[in-house]
């Protein structure tokens, strides 16, 4: 429940308590720190829009249904954008949480969209079991999310022809899934993330975030701990979409990856992993488990190894309270969403351990869907270098504002940008007389 133990009008409606989020509590925290009243501060904090929905989706030669959620928060400052996540523990607060973070993301690095999130709730394992497959079957598992999305475009397909949602690739979607989406609505600018030469694709918007998120680490590495990025050592969870350009271009700037782990295994090498060489193991394993180049290790030994840079590019809700109080790192770089607890980031404040957050760390994605968005609109579409470099400079420049603002006011980096982002998307609702 927000503001300790009132009672949200969302609440209220869905006869349902919202649990203890790590947006709500650093809005909270930002709103009084800001001078915010407290009213206002939730408003900025509920949903405009909330849907449940059903999808019943006809798959080799079956019906299945999914339930879904979708989370239209804050359109003050532009049209709602945010992923499509199919995982099988979507829930309605999540779903809102992340939309909530979008907003957030998006004012903080001063893109024109506000937040939104679909969540579907598809469970893989309860799939193979329906179907009868053999794990692990990745066409298979690609037929069932394409449908998923296929049938989810049909029904919202009005929805993202008006540009009220733009949605994009999130957990468990990618490039075909929103190629689908395309299909629905042949607007270019419906949608996001799409795959190179369909219409309206963007060069670099697959890097873009973990592009956006090694810029970022030098940064900090560099100004924040003072140390030289040309051997910096970096632990990373997770080796997908965000991990994979990540790691290679933290070794273009003379970094060490010391150890990477996914959900199947992990590799270590104290002098640096060949990243080139996990990136072909990878590819032909479907996981960095039994890397030759490296020892294994395992999550949890990762998150506490002795190095410059903990970057947890994986899942959210990982860095708890008790392992941040185990983390040795000199930072913490959010490249995942929400990552961190509520405990977990007290102790890190606690602890003095520095922390970009992920609406900084991991914008790159979101900026280049705006530049995707835009071009889209004009049919001018720039080059890969052109979108590094906006994303860059957007990043950058308000990296600079956090940094600023945190050491004048004696406050974490986390909270100088969500106070950054607070106040940009407090003056246009009040503007528009949206509160």
């Amino acid at each position: 429940m927000l503001d300790h133990g009132h009672t949200s009008e969302m609440e209220a409606v869905l006869q349902a308590a919202e649990p203890v989020t790590r947006s709500v509590w650093l809005m909270e925290r930002a709103g009084r720190r800001l001078g915010i009243p407290p009213e206002d501060v939730h408003e900025l904090i509920a949903p405009q829009e909330v849907i449940i929905f059903r999808v019943p989706c006809k798959i080799l030669g079956k019906v299945v249904n999914f339930w879904g959620c979708l989370a239209l928060h804050n359109s003050a400052r532009g049209p709602f954008k945010g992923g499509v996540r199919l995982a099988p523990d979507v829930t309605i607060w999540e779903t809102t949480e992340l939309a909530r973070l979008m907003t957030l993301k998006c004012a903080a690095c001063d893109v024109e969209f506000g937040g939104g999130k679909t969540g579907i709730r598809v469970d893989m394992a309860r799939m193979y079991e329906l179907f009868e497959r053999k794990p692990r079957d990745l066409e298979f598992e690609k037929i069932i999310s394409v449908d998923a999305i296929e049938y989810y475009a049909q029904q919202f397909r009005e929805v993202f022809l008006k540009h009220v949602y733009i949605p994009a690739p999130d957990m468990g979607t990618g490039p075909d899934e929103m190629a689908f989406i395309y299909n629905e609505t042949l607007d270019p600018a419906s949608v996001t993330g799409k795959g190179e030469g369909v219409h309206g694709w963007l060069p670099g918007r697959r890097e873009s975030t973990g592009i956006g998120c090694a810029y970022v680490t030098v940064r900090m590495v560099r100004e924040v701990l003072g140390k030289d990025p040309a051997g910096a050592t970096v632990a990373l969870q997770g080796f997908g979409n965000v991990g994979r350009p990540l790691a290679s271009a933290l070794v273009a700037e003379g970094a060490k990856v010391v150890a990477v782990t996914d959900l199947y295994g992990g590799t270590h090498d104290p002098d640096g992993l060949d990243i080139d060489g996990l990136l072909e193991h990878a590819a032909k394993a479907a996981t960095v488990g039994g890397f030759a180049g490296g020892r294994p290790i395992g999550n949890e030994a990762l998150l506490g190894l002795d190095v410059d840079v903990l970057i947890p590019a994986a899942a959210g809700d990982v860095i708890t309270g008790t392992v941040a109080r185990k983390i040795r790192a000199g930072c913490v770089v959010e490249a995942a969403n929400m990552p961190t607890t509520v405990e977990g980031m007290q102790v890190l404040e606690e602890r003095g351990i520095p922390v970009v957050p992920d609406i900084l760390a991991n914008a790159g994605g979101v900026i280049a869907s705006m530049l995707e968005y835009s071009s889209s609109l004009s049919a001018i579409k720039p080059s890969q270098a052109q979108v590094y470099e906006v994303l860059k400079t957007k990043i950058g420049e308000n990296f600079d504002l956090a940094v600023e603002r945190a050491q004048s006011a004696g406050t974490s980096l986390v909270q100088a940008a969500v106070e950054l982002a607070m106040e940009r998307v407090y003056a246009v609702m009040k503007g528009r007389r949206m509160i």
